[in-house]
């Protein structure tokens, strides 16, 4: 009865939170079209430095740092030296009822030009069906081995099991269902050992299969497109997956922290410690997109939670460490992004009222341009073989915008209502 009054309680605050904000939005325009009558001059004024100036430079925004992502995604994958035989290389797949994606990430890192690789698999204790599966793929292969997770329960203690039983000096993570590019770990020794970086992420994309599928693939997008604004800091996303770390900089940060988003949380870390991160988002792994609205949903909640996750041990004091300039700079990094997602609601709100101004191309431009940015991006892909050809749905992209909104809400309130005293951990009752 108690956890079904916390849910409806949830679900009231979330949605009449959002529903406020996009009323405060169309409050502000409906005023301004009351001026319009009074105060014709003045109004105008108005009018065009709050709904048509919002308009013209969130297009600018989404067209600059779309572009920006399209010639990245679209530079040949061989602008970064390729080292095909040099240190032991360990790559590190963490899975959990991943029995029947595993061998996407298995069969393609067999195919990997770099020669000097083992594939350790980092299976939870109780999920019996996956270890078979495992253990399947290990038989006859010197490559590959499979290992239980000595802190059961989390991506990052499989991670660090897999690193305290492994004498490599690189390590690279992957997820169960990627399918990696074959020249990826030669590209990313090479990042690490020719050209000095301590961390090379490339980009991996859900398979755009249907329309679901097509709106995370979307989300992807303009999530990438956004981060390009962030880079001029000098932050770079590091991730749990396509990722290629030596050992050096993965125990100068303390490694991956056991939380909902610990790659989030490891991104911050190697910014504030001020590790060398080369983003090289033309290597892409593909990998398995939601299916369901549902599961879109769910995925996507759970990633927001461990966004405010992340924050709050920020400012608990759990995360800290590195150049204090820099840590500032990474909790401005954190409140932006989560205050940004939900001022949407506001801005697309107050945008509408354009329409009543008879100024609908403004309006639209926004739209426009984030459905432009999606189908270029998309053509890329296509061209390079990463995906299939573009299908028309990717018009479903600027149906992102809301929903980051909407789910950044759900997630802070559930947080805020849910968070007992004791940081994340993922409680598993086996396959």
């Amino acid at each position: 009865m108690k956890a079904r009054l916390q849910r409806a309680f949830e679900t009231i605050g979330w949605a009449g939170t959002a529903l406020l904000l996009v009323l405060f939005g169309l409050y502000q325009g409906i005023q301004q079209q009351v001026l319009t009558v009074e105060l014709l001059w003045l109004s105008l004024q108005v009018v065009w430095l709050d709904a048509l100036s919002a308009s013209l430079v969130f297009t600018g925004f989404l067209l600059f740092t779309g572009l920006l992502l399209l010639h990245e995604v679209s530079t040949p994958a061989t602008d970064v030296t390729e080292i095909t035989d040099g240190p032991e290389l360990t790559a590190i797949i963490p899975v959990y009822r991943d029995a029947n994606v595993l061998h996407r990430s298995v069969d393609s890192l067999r195919e990997s030009t770099y020669e000097n690789l083992e594939i350790v698999i980092a299976c939870e204790p109780d999920d019996e069906t996956t270890i078979a599966t495992a253990e399947a793929m290990a038989d006859g292969d010197p490559m590959v081995s499979v290992l239980h997770n000595a802190y059961p329960g989390s991506k990052a203690g499989a991670i660090q099991t897999a690193i305290e039983r492994s004498e490599s000096d690189a390590f690279a993570v992957f997820d169960a269902d990627e399918i990696v590019d074959e020249s990826f770990l030669a590209s990313g020794m090479g990042a690490l050992y020719a050209e000095g970086y301590d961390v090379f992420q490339g980009r991996r994309i859900p398979e755009p299969t249907g329309l679901v599928e097509t709106l995370a693939y979307c989300e992807r997008v303009t999530f990438h497109a956004s981060y390009k604004l962030v880079e001029v800091t000098g932050f770079r996303n590091c991730r749990s997956s396509s990722t290629v770390v030596t050992r050096e900089a993965y125990e100068a940060v303390g490694g991956y922290d056991d939380l909902l988003t610990e790659d989030l949380a490891f991104a911050h870390k190697c910014y504030r410690h001020d590790l060398a991160v080369r983003q090289a988002r033309n290597y892409t792994s593909l990998m398995e997109a939601p299916h369901t609205l549902t599961d879109f949903w769910g995925q996507r909640k759970r990633w927001r939670i461990g966004q405010v996750e992340v924050l709050h041990a920020t400012l608990m004091g759990r995360l800290t460490g590195g150049i204090r300039h820099r840590r500032w700079i990474s909790l401005s990094r954190m409140i932006t992004s989560i205050g940004g997602s939900i001022f949407l609601l506001v801005l697309l709100s107050k945008l509408s009222v354009l329409v009543l101004a008879d100024a609908t191309l403004f309006y639209l431009l926004p739209i426009l341009a984030t459905a432009l940015i999606a189908a270029g991006v998309g053509w890329a892909d296509a061209s390079a073989g990463d995906i299939d050809a573009v299908a028309p749905i990717v018009l479903v992209a600027p149906l992102v915008y809301p929903v980051f909104g909407m789910l950044m809400l759900k997630s802070i309130l559930e947080y805020a209502l849910s968070w007992d005293g004791r940081w994340y951990h993922v409680e598993k009752t086996g396959a």
